[in-house]
């Protein structure tokens, strides 16, 4: 009897048992019906989702640089990373949080200490509460540094502390990683920005616009300047991964490597860049001008050596990243058109240029038009463009194209200066030079505009490259924004230079305007800028400013609208030097200055440009121009002479002093500069552009790595140093 009760108790176990087993396998019947079949569609989405082998990705080549003349990076593609601790990480505590003493704190501590060193955007207790609350979560998103170089990693990673823990805990995951991203660098900041311009990732914009041209979001692409009008270049073509499995999972094996894009080295030189930006800028901001830009051009080659813009924002600062690049925008001329008309009258036919005539009927059509008032009667040829008289070149040209105006028009087009904007960036615009249908009084009137600076459109580097091929003996050279394309420091492809016309004008024209522009600076409209250290030549023009807004039509559509500004000028001087041998040709243009004289505006930056170039020895030892008047140093009564000479030495680089500039209490910084020269100054804080200006200007090959401001250099302070030095700067 007992044995059956027993029996019979086991036997409802293993029933029991049977029941559950047989619910399980029931249940993995039923949930495998309801995966394979009935919910099918969901799961397959899923499968097609992930990882597969046989998926076949998108490789992204690394954009190339845009490089200065020299081989520095302007425009480059760094690698960022981010540092972070995983508080889900075992061995995070062991690593963080106990020494081998079981201090619990000394990690920390010393951590903390390392961060706000380096980073100082926390505090050492600030970074240590930071963590900890971190900590206490479980986070895995305690981020230490954002966005930092590989350098800076490194340096982080090899902090001793770190070393030692890692030997300890090796084959294991420690807790701290790196998140790389990829992003566009500007290494000197605003330098040259307009013409460099900018690139980014993929944007929403960008694909509504073209959504068959983009593969990923993660691809950068010009949007404007050299980054855009050399995208593809720059960008380089895409490649083929696959996944790889491996033991701890997927990984993509490249299959077809991408091309990485193209290194464009342009022909701008970072010296005579920051030249240019610097004193444009300071004539700019002490005038209150709308805009204005600045162009160094090498005479022999045509090579764009400095392209500066400045202008006034919205917030009445003035910025370096203008709304255009004023430089390649066509404007009228003013004066500055006058040679080049002058030019096409003499190579025309024969012309004196010291015979005196009459001007009056200036244009028998509207003789006498009380509005070209003329500077003297009788006058010569080289008078016109000394003094700048309206009513001279009218006479010239109405003579020289008597009968066939329309000529006048036609010269131009086939001199060559049609093709000198052709170059590679965005907006780019042909000269407007358009014959005149001829009848009515105002078309006259028109024509004889033409003559002196109104009417045609011509952008300032165009007007510029008349003035290079004069001061390159009749050859006009084709501007040359990009030298060479390059892989891995090898020149792939170098474009030479271009001679648009051999014989833009003859060799004797070029030299009689040679020494009429002398003339221009020597006695005529630009005198107030003469007797500097650099023999310059170059030539005046004022124009009436003008203004655009956006109007409705007849239509109701938006169109631009274009109208002159009441008593406000466009200031230009464009020329060249050193006179006897010149090497650069330079333009000015200042929008709506105070003053209303294109010598003291423009022609002061032409100044400023070529006597600091002529400082810094860049004009290949030159004789400068000396004053005929003998300048007398202020007597010494006591001290060291040696110093106070550098002093007056200094101050004698700047005639023009700047207006905006306020003196600052207690200040003897620049003071001790000029008495220190021959000590490594300090540059710790500056911008890269500052840092860069300061030291060049003392006789260091700067080289520059990171990003934002200085955080340290290579030389110590205070030090002495010998002119060629190098010296490394890291920005953050």
């Amino acid at each position: 009897m007992k044995r059956n009760v027993k029996e019979k108790k086991i036997g409802n176990r293993y029933m029991a048992i049977i029941a559950f087993v047989v619910l399980v396998a029931f249940g993995i019947v039923w949930f495998a019906v309801k995966t394979s079949i009935v919910y099918s569609d969901e799961w397959n989405s899923k499968a097609d989702n992930r990882l597969k082998l046989d998926s076949v990705y998108v490789a992204l080549p690394t954009r190339g640089s845009i490089l200065a003349a020299g081989g520095q990076p302007l425009a480059q593609t760094v690698a960022l990373y981010s540092v972070y601790v995983d508080f889900k990480t075992e061995a995070l505590d062991s690593l963080l949080y106990m020494d081998v003493d079981s201090s619990a704190s000394y990690c920390l501590d010393t951590l903390c200490t390392y961060l706000a060193k380096h980073y100082p955007e926390k505090t050492k207790q600030e970074y240590a509460d930071y963590i900890t609350r971190k900590r206490v979560g479980k986070r895995r998103d305690c981020y230490l540094m954002k966005n930092i170089t590989e350098e800076q990693f490194d340096d982080f990673y090899n902090m001793p502390m770190l070393k030692r823990r890692r030997k300890a805990y090796i084959g294991r995951n420690q807790g701290i990683g790196k998140e790389r991203s990829y992003e566009r660098s500007y290494p000197y900041g605003d330098l040259a920005s307009v013409v460099l311009g900018k690139a980014s990732k993929v944007t929403e914009e960008m694909l509504s616009r073209n959504p068959q041209a983009y593969v990923s979001r993660q691809e950068w692409h010009g949007t404007s300047g050299i980054e855009n009008q050399l995208d593809s270049l720059l960008f380089g073509s895409y490649g083929k991964s696959r996944n790889q499995q491996r033991s701890f999972g997927f990984r993509k094996w490249v299959e077809d490597p991408p091309v990485d894009g193209y290194d464009v080295r342009t022909t701008l030189d970072l010296t005579l860049q920051e030249i240019a930006e610097h004193h444009l800028k300071r004539v700019v901001e002490a005038q209150h001008a709308e805009y204005g830009t600045a162009i160094i051009m090498e005479v022999s080659t045509g090579a764009i050596r400095a392209m500066a813009n400045v202008e006034r924002g919205k917030d009445g600062k003035y910025t370096f990243n203008t709304r255009r690049n004023y430089a390649i925008t066509r404007i009228e001329p003013g004066s500055v058109v006058k040679t080049l008309s002058l030019l096409m009258a003499m190579e025309r036919g024969h012309i004196d240029t010291n015979r005196e005539f009459n001007s009056a009927g200036a244009v028998p059509e509207i003789a006498g038009y009380k509005h070209i008032e003329p500077h003297k009667n009788p006058l010569s040829a080289r008078d016109v463009i000394v003094y700048s008289d309206n009513r001279g070149i009218c006479k010239i040209i109405s003579d020289t194209y008597a009968g066939r105006y329309n000529d006048f028009f036609k010269d131009i087009q086939k001199s060559g200066l049609m093709q000198t904007m052709d170059i590679p960036l965005p907006g780019i615009l042909p000269p407007s030079v358009e014959p005149i249908k001829f009848g009515k009084q105002w078309t006259y009137y028109a024509f004889a505009q033409a003559a002196f600076g109104y009417y045609n459109e011509l952008s300032p580097l165009t007007t510029l490259s008349v003035y290079n091929a004069i001061a390159n003996d009749g050859k006009l050279m084709r501007p040359q924004l990009v030298a060479a394309l390059e892989r891995d420091g090898v020149a792939d492809t170098v474009f030479a230079p271009v001679c648009l016309n051999e014989h833009f004008c003859s060799p004797r024209n070029a030299a009689l305007l040679r020494e009429m522009l002398r003339g221009v600076v020597q006695e005529g409209t630009a005198r107030g800028i003469k007797n500097g250290r650099v023999d310059i030549a170059g030539k005046t023009g004022t124009v009436d400013a003008q203004r655009e807004y956006l109007a409705k039509d007849k239509n109701g559509r938006m169109r631009t609208v274009t109208e002159y500004v009441k008593e406000k000028r466009r200031l230009a001087f464009a020329g060249f030097f050193p006179y006897d041998h010149p090497q650069y040709s330079c333009i000015v243009v200042v929008d709506k200055p105070d003053l209303h004289s294109a010598g003291r505006v423009s022609g002061a930056v032409f100044r400023a440009i070529a006597e600091e170039m002529y400082d810094r020895n860049m004009l290949g030892g030159c004789a400068g121009y000396q004053s005929d008047k003998e300048e007398k140093q202020p007597p010494i009564a006591m001290g060291d002479t040696t110093l106070s000479g550098n002093v007056y030495a200094y101050l004698r680089q700047y005639p023009l002093p700047d207006t905006t500039a306020m003196a600052k209490e207690n200040d003897t910084t620049a003071v001790a500069e000029v008495c220190d020269a021959s000590l490594v100054p300090s540059v710790i804080g500056l911008s890269a552009k500052d840092a860069l200006y300061k030291l060049e200007r003392q006789g260091f090959f700067v080289s520059i790595s990171g990003k934002g401001r200085v955080v340290s250099q290579s030389l110590k302070p205070g030090e002495k140093y010998t002119p060629g030095e190098n010296i490394a700067l890291l920005l953050n």
